[in-house]
């Protein structure tokens, strides 16, 4: 019986043991001195392997995993020119782009670009074929780096223009347009169109390039809509301060605001449409900040039972009686059909019996006329500072407003004085 040891190794086996002990650990085998030298492998070489392996690469692996043939072939070192290397590492690479091998395809056609082809047609070839696979991998920058370059080629070297620089612009278009970079999109339409009229398309080519210069005129639109929506967002929130400030109001905040599902904002119904060919942004901020009604999230407050009522959209020029009116009945005789709210024990709560008072950020106490609008109110509130006294109004806490309500008599009066006594300290 012969001894297996002196049977012929398979190339295949060769190549792969030889791998495996330089490339697997990452490690020197034991006894060198140093790396051990890689055996080069011709094409020849790479030949007999395919022939000597039927089922090597019938199947691609999928990209993310590993294979160890492949990854043993990526080492070889064809014979030859770089434009032949580039050529081989080229049909390798299509080969592996037919089978989606995307990533793979990528690999083989950076090797032949490395192989530094001197034939310029070649190298768009492989520049060209390596954007393409990016492109299908969703990776618009690694596209834009490739086909910039073929643009700049075509431009140094004085190339005729052809299908491989339409192709990279095409893809250069589709790249952009997923950026949503817009006007790069369109400038490179535009171009595309000059060198189409030398290179007349086919009735699909025309097609494709009007569905991509259709994607970017809707992008320009919604990126303009969006633009100017922020633009007049910006305008309204400017405006919004301003008319806040002009009322007298004290603006505080908290470090721990309550949540507000509605802020204080301008009445929709009121807010002026601009009409930009005949009225300029100026005039347009005036009309909103004197002509356009501010419209408040306000608190009624009920000390006298630690209630409280949330008023989400109260508008600044309705009064408080307008809003009483829905909430309390008028009389204690009254036969509406709001009743008494369960927390009034006495039955004091009805409009002929309330008072409403609001506190100053200079803690002074104004009673409130019912009749009088929530503006009106505001404004006879501010206080300009003048010599030795401060500026004073209402204080709009968190973007809220807040009111006492109280029955008239007794509870009114004893409230007043506890607060009299609070803030002067007795």
């Amino acid at each position: 019986m012969s001894d297996s040891s002196q049977q012929p190794q398979d190339p295949l086996d060769t190549l792969l043991a030889h791998y495996s002990s330089v490339s697997a650990s990452g490690s020197v085998p034991s006894g060198s001195s140093g790396p051990e030298k890689k055996k080069e492998y011709g094409y020849k070489d790479f030949e007999a392997i395919l022939e000597s392996t039927p089922i090597f690469m019938k199947e691609t692996p999928k990209d993310g995993e590993s294979n160890d043939v492949l990854e043993a072939l990526r080492t070889l070192v064809f014979e030859g020119e770089g434009d032949e290397i580039a050529t081989n590492f080229k049909n390798h690479g299509n080969e592996l782009h037919v089978q989606k091998s995307y990533s793979e395809a990528i690999k083989a056609y950076t090797s032949g670009i490395d192989s530094n082809p001197k034939d310029i047609t070649l190298k768009i070839s492989l520049l060209n074929n390596r954007a393409q696979s990016n492109l299908l991998l969703k990776n618009y920058r690694s596209v834009l780096k490739d086909t910039s370059i073929i643009i700049a080629l075509y431009t140094s070297k004085g190339l005729i223009s052809d299908k491989a620089l339409i192709k990279s612009m095409y893809r250069t278009t589709i790249s952009l347009i997923a950026l949503e970079r817009w006007k790069e999109a369109l400038d490179v339409i535009q171009r595309s169109q000059i060198i189409l009229l030398q290179i007349p398309p086919n009735e699909d080519d025309e097609k494709l390039w009007e569905n991509l210069k259709d994607k970017v005129s809707k992008g320009i639109y919604k990126e303009q809509e969006r633009f100017k929506k922020l633009k007049e967002k910006k305008i309204l929130n400017n405006s919004l301060i301003k008319s806040i400030n002009s009322r007298g109001l004290i603006n505080l905040k908290t470090n721990n605001p309550p949540d507000n599902p509605t802020p204080i904002h301008f009445d929709l119904d009121e807010i002026p449409i601009k009409k930009e060919e005949e009225e300029d942004e100026e005039e347009y901020k005036s009309k909103l900040e004197n002509m356009t009604s501010l419209v408040f999230p306000v608190f009624l407050l009920y000390p006298q039972y630690s209630q409280s009522d949330f008023i989400s959209n109260f508008q600044e020029n309705t009064s408080f009686l307008d809003q009483l009116n829905i909430m309390f009945p008028k009389s204690s005789q009254s036969t509406s059909k709001i009743p008494f709210t369960e927390w009034d024990l006495k039955k004091e709560y009805f409009i002929d019996n309330l008072v409403i008072y609001v506190e100053t950020f200079e803690k002074r106490l104004l009673k409130v006329g019912k009749e009088l609008t929530l503006r009106e109110i505001i404004y006879k509130a501010k206080r300009e500072a003048t010599n030795d006294i401060k500026k004073d109004g209402i204080v709009l806490r968190d973007g809220l407003l807040s009111f006492i309500v109280l029955p008239k008599g007794p509870v009114e009066k004893k409230w007043i004085e506890d607060f009299k006594k609070s803030r002067d300290g007795k």
